[in-house]
């Protein structure tokens, strides 16, 4: 690949979006192409399964996965497309397929719902070989009290503008907490890419400048130099 193709992840609440919406800025639309997860995949099951988590996670599940590799699909004719794409040097996703098993394995309660949910996503998985991998991911890593206020900032601004109805219902601490927990057992062992895990813990990256400015910094040097093993930075 003569251009890096990165994935930034990390719990909800975490700022992917912020922390791409800053690497846009810092490198122009003409040099990054950015490819961003559909918040709706689920549709109809996410309001039901707010109403009734262990009656609806599988269908929830589900329809995350086989929307998550729909717009795998979509970034991977990008990426294998490169002439349409001459002057664009990084491309940069705000998820992997693969997380849908942190959220699944967090939600699906019921065993042969579980077995069905991994039947469906080995078989999506061997259809993935194919794929392009990310040159490295930057895992965001942050524990439930960073999540947590992070959030509850998020459901203010959402009642403030009138959204009251997209806030995230129903996540408390302990669900942030075995979901962080998740997060850590994934992206310590993961790999299919190196990992640059920038811990976020303590911080307020999105209004305070000079975090940020590290974030950025510690990014494009992994963009100038692609890192060959997993990487951990503390902001």
């Amino acid at each position: 690949m003569n251009f890096v193709f990165l994935a930034i992840e990390g719990p909800i609440g975490v700022g992917k979006s912020v922390l791409l919406d800053a690497l846009e800025k810092e490198y122009g639309r003409h040099l990054l192409y950015s490819f961003r997860e559909e918040i709706d995949a689920a549709g109809p099951f996410l309001s039901q399964f707010y109403e009734d988590k262990k009656k609806y996670a599988f269908q929830t599940q589900i329809s995350f996965m086989l929307s998550r590799y729909k717009q795998c699909e979509a970034l991977q004719k990008v990426l294998k497309q490169p002439e349409m794409f001459a002057e664009h040097r990084i491309f940069a996703s705000d998820f992997i397929f693969e997380k849908n098993d942190i959220f699944a394995e967090l939600t699906i309660e019921d065993e042969q719902e579980w077995r069905l949910y991994q039947n469906i996503r080995d078989i999506l998985l061997e259809s993935q070989k194919k794929f392009l991998k990310p040159s490295f991911v930057v895992y965001l890593r942050a524990g439930e009290d960073t999540l947590y206020r992070r959030l509850r900032q998020t459901e203010q601004l959402k009642i403030a503008s009138g959204d009251a109805d997209k806030t995230d219902k129903g996540i408390n601490k302990e669900y942030l907490h075995k979901l962080a927990s998740l997060y850590d057992r994934y992206f310590f062992h993961y790999k299919t890419s190196p990992v640059l895990i920038i811990d976020i813990n303590n911080t307020d990256f999105e209004h305070e400048p000079l975090q940020m400015s590290s974030i950025i910094d510690s990014v494009s040097k992994a963009v100038e130099n692609k890192p060959t093993q997993n990487t951990y930075i503390k902001i």
